[in-house]
Formats: C-alpha cells, structure tokens, sequence
C-alpha cells in the first residue's frame, strides 16, 4: 500500500479505492484496487463521492471526478489505511 496520495498537492492519502461491483446470476463478487486512483486522501475521498453520478447500484455505472477513470460497471468502495 501506498502512503502517499495519488493527487498533486493533495494531504497525505488516508483511503485505498476499490472497483466494486456484484454479478448476481453468478454469485460472484468484483472487488480490485482502483488503479485509475488507487489512493485517496479525506478531502478528495468526500469529494469524489459528492460529486459523483450515476446509480451507486451493482452493474451500475457511476462517474467519478477521481477514481474508476474507466467507466467501469460497478461503484468505488474505500477502505482506510492501516497507520
């Protein structure tokens, strides 16, 4: 894991971004690392979500002002960084 944020001039990253997504036909979880944006530091984390569109919903598509740069199907999901 990181330590640093991925945005310029951004506070030290405190959050690890994740593409998210269900397939219920199959049972199956999508669950990887963003590396479109794989880190986020809290101000840009809140950022990302407040400015986000789209349905927060499995086989959604959600765009991002920072992570899933992709347009992946799916959400971003965030787990905080171990100290």
């Amino acid at each position: 894991m990181g330590s640093g944020a991925a945005l310029t001039g951004s506070e030290a990253a405190v959050f690890e971004a994740f593409l998210y997504d269900h397939y219920a036909e199959l049972q199956q979880e999508f669950y990887e690392q963003d590396f479109t944006c794989p880190f986020l530091c809290e101000a840009h984390k809140n950022e990302n979500e407040a400015r986000a569109q789209g349905a927060r919903v499995p086989r959604g598509v959600v765009r991002y002002p920072y992570t899933n740069r992709h347009s992946a199907q799916g959400y971003t999901k965030y787990e905080r960084l171990k100290p």
